[in-house]
């Protein structure tokens, strides 16, 4: 296709309908030639049309003139007015903006959701689902992450926990953004009531291209958390940080690791999320992880450590 590297598709049509005129005309294309040159036409591709004109007219050298005329005529039909291909791109992106923040057309992420039980000397239950989606908007970028995980052992509740985040990105470039973010996390059993988050900051790709894709960001915060036991209330200046990364082991088959960390003066809160999954469909996949939790100061009578071990079916959209 070396002619189309030189020439545009209308300069190529052109050309054909020059030399169709200069050759004069012949019988009707035989049926054979016509079907796959009807077959080219339907795909809309110039590109392909005269591609495959090309082809036609080396193996009935007889019907050039009409091969090139009738071929000439569909690649100028097909290709679309300078500035038209920009123009419907725009239009595009603005109808797929048109539905703004809460438009799914857009949104990329996934949903999982692990459960299991045990019975016999001990009856133990646990359940837990998360979304993970990201929609870009232009520059922005907006991230939702929501939980939900409960368990019991012999009809006792030992676990109740869930939260959601938000987080809008601003990208400078490539790899540079700001963020703003705002979380919520309520957990039953951790001595607070529950845990607010709001704040702003950096973040930079260290590394974008697969298999390893690796980001970090940080800033400053402010967290309010109230204490089930003294109703006393920590507001206190926080910093945030967060490494999160994506390694592509092979085909199928990811390992993520992501690390965050909130200091106050009161308390500091470490998190470690391990994850191995394993894909069965384009949208289905399994997966494996480890969730590590310490608080250094907890409210009295707590544990520092929380762990969270789950096997869970993944839906990706």
């Amino acid at each position: 296709m070396k002619i189309q590297r030189k020439f545009g598709p209308l300069a190529i049509a052109g050309l054909m309908i020059a030399e169709a005129s200069a050759q004069g005309q012949t019988p009707a294309i035989p049926d054979l030639a016509q079907a796959m040159l009807n077959a080219a036409y339907e795909t809309g591709d110039p590109g392909e049309i005269a591609a495959v004109a090309k082809a036609v007219k080396a193996v009935f050298p007889d019907y050039e003139p009409a091969i090139i005329a009738q071929s000439a005529e569909r690649i100028a039909a097909a290709t679309p007015p300078e500035g038209a291909e920009e123009a419907a791109s725009e239009t595009a992106e603005a109808d797929d903006d048109a539905g703004g923040l809460l438009s799914l057309r857009k949104w990329e992420g996934k949903f999982s959701a692990g459960a299991s039980f045990a019975s016999g000397n001990s009856d133990n239950a646990a359940v837990g689902v998360a979304l993970d989606a990201a929609r870009e908007a232009g520059k922005f970028v907006h991230n939702v992450t929501a939980y939900f995980d409960i368990a019991e052992s012999n009809g006792v509740t030992n676990q109740k926990r869930w939260g959601a985040a938000y987080q809008l990105d601003y990208k400078f470039n490539e790899r540079l953004y700001a963020y703003g973010r705002f979380s919520y996390d309520e957990d039953e059993f951790s001595g607070f009531d529950y845990r607010l988050f709001g704040g702003a900051g950096v973040g930079y790709f260290i590394s974008l291209n697969e298999p390893f894709v690796w980001k970090v960001e940080g800033g400053p915060g402010f967290r309010y958390s109230p204490i089930d036991l003294t109703r006393e209330v920590e507001e206190e200046f926080a910093l945030y940080g967060a490494s999160e990364m994506d390694w592509l082991i092979r085909e199928g088959v990811t390992f993520e690791q992501d690390f965050f960390v909130t200091w106050t003066s009161p308390t500091t809160t470490f998190q470690s999320i391990s994850a191995l999954t394993t894909d069965l469909t384009d949208s289905i996949s399994t997966g494996l992880s480890f969730e590590y939790r310490y608080e250094t100061d907890p409210p009295l009578g707590r544990e520092n450590t929380d762990t969270i071990a789950r096997a869970s079916v993944i839906y990706g959209f």
